[in-house]
């Protein structure tokens, strides 16, 4: 059983149905399935049951697989991978995951271990931005023998830098503000981006982490903080910006 999850983008188009686990038998079965039960296991396991671990675990389950989140402490969250032979797009959920984590939870940083004789898992984290932390020698036995471990991360910063959908929401919105309130904006990428990290928050009810992740990166840049008026409203240049699930409305008129 899981409950069904759209991921919603600023524009109010859904992005990807998914859904969220209510127990561990979707994993335990892609675990064991016998293509992919060799590159998780350790040598000596006869079967991986998640069974135990679950109080501790969140699944996002996709077609073909999904992601285990497991809390390590607080806003910091390992992430385990697991899809099928044949799973298609898996780069794709795994942006997808990352926009979900990000903004729907109090996540700032991520990590993942994956031992090297697993190559698309270690290609697949670092194509979606996980940078290596460190590796540890013969750190994950195996039946022929122990394999050496890289231990990868991804700061909530690093996500708002790589991730290519968050520079042109905050784009779209400073052109709505200079179309239709004057305010003047320079071309800055790295503020679009953070702009649009708030957004996505905001669009997945966590408007307040929001605020907090772009008014600690402007006090860094040197930019204008942002007030949060309500619960799905900011002010933003002294304009008043409504951010909800169906994207965001600048106010008729400033405050």
């Amino acid at each position: 059983m899981a409950s069904k999850t759209t991921l919603v983008r600023p524009d109010g188009q859904g992005w990807c149905d998914f859904r969220i686990s209510e127990s561990p038998d979707f994993f335990n079965q892609v675990a064991n399935h016998p293509a992919v039960f060799p590159a998780v296991s350790y040598a000596g396991q006869e079967r991986i049951d998640l069974s135990e671990a679950w109080g501790r675990l969140i699944g996002l389950e996709f077609e073909g697989g999904g992601f285990l989140l497991e809390q390590l402490g607080p806003g910091y969250l390992e992430v385990h991978t697991l899809f099928l032979p044949g799973a298609e797009d898996i780069r794709a959920k795994a942006w997808l995951a990352l926009t979900f984590i990000f903004t729907h939870t109090d996540a700032v940083e991520l990590v993942t271990k994956v031992p090297v004789d697993n190559v698309k898992a270690l290609g697949l984290a670092k194509a979606v931005g996980f940078n290596q932390r460190f590796r540890r020698t013969k750190a994950w036995d195996r039946w022929s023998g122990a394999v050496d471990v890289d231990y990868l991360g991804m700061t909530l910063d690093e996500w708002i830098r790589t991730d290519p959908t968050l520079e042109p929401v905050g784009e779209s919105l400073h052109e709505m503000l200079q179309a239709e309130h004057e305010v003047k904006h320079e071309d800055d990428p790295a503020h679009n981006a953070y702009v649009g990290a708030a957004v996505f928050c905001a669009c997945a009810g966590n408007l307040t982490k929001g605020v907090a992740i772009y008014n600690r990166w402007a006090r860094f840049a040197g930019y204008e903080l942002v007030e949060q008026v309500s619960d799905t409203a900011v002010s933003f240049d002294g304009v008043k910006v409504e951010l909800a699930a169906e994207g965001f409305r600048i106010a008729k008129e400033a405050v």
